[in-house]
């Protein structure tokens, strides 16, 4: 199994943040392969810079299913309560994902490869490449490539309980937090919205010592 994430130098602090919070939780760092992308500023939601970073992601993921069996994409805007990869790794399913209200959530889920599960990646990259609407990024691609690719047996997908993998609507807005074993800082725009939002609720630590202890990748 690996851990995967991805960041551009913009974003940098807030994967330092997310990986500090997995080393305090219990995780395994050894597991974690982060990639880093040497410039870029933070991309904005909902426009064509954001879509690329996302395209990038998708590329990222395939890539590291053709190395392992099982991948766990983590984004740089989530903080970890609990070590969940026994918990994760537990449920049944092709995808094991994050329930983001309005559908599967690409921020935080389990993949299993298998050729029909990469097929499912696969069209999410190619409709996502060819979209001309900048709002779109990898999660619609994700529902686009579920719905219209034809594979028998159909890759099934298993959504993660919202107490206990909230998102940012769920943890922040509405205050369910006595569950929580991880919170995604979702639902706002900019990555300076997000880092505000993690410094008040006394959720931010972009020291390098967790950085400093996963496996590292230039892209």
């Amino acid at each position: 199994m690996r851990i995967i994430a991805f960041t551009n130098e913009g974003q940098l602090s807030m994967m330092k943040n997310m990986l500090n919070s997995a080393l305090k939780a219990g995780f395994p760092m050894n597991l974690f392969h982060c990639y880093v992308q040497s410039q870029g500023d933070p991309a904005t939601y909902a426009t064509k810079e954001f879509q690329s970073v996302t395209l990038k992601k998708l590329h990222i993921i395939r890539q590291n299913m053709l190395q392992d069996k099982e991948v766990l994409w983590i984004d740089n805007d989530i903080f970890l309560f609990q070590n969940v990869v026994d918990d994760v790794r537990s449920k049944k399913g092709h995808f094991v994902m994050q329930d983001d209200l309005w559908g599967p959530c690409t921020g935080f889920f389990l993949v299993r490869t298998s050729p029909n599960a990469l097929k499912i990646i696969d069209t999410a990259i190619e409709w996502l490449r060819s979209n001309t609407n900048p709002s779109m990024n990898d999660q619609h691609a994700f529902h686009h490539a579920m719905k219209h690719t034809i594979v028998f047996p159909r890759p099934t997908i298993v959504l993660l309980s919202q107490d206990e993998y909230p998102n940012g609507q769920i943890y922040f807005d509405e205050g369910r937090k006595s569950k929580a074993k991880i919170v995604h800082s979702n639902y706002l725009r900019t990555t300076a919205e997000k880092i505000v939002r993690f410094k008040e609720f006394g959720l931010w630590d972009e020291s390098d010592t967790a950085f400093c202890m996963v496996n590292k990748y230039e892209v």
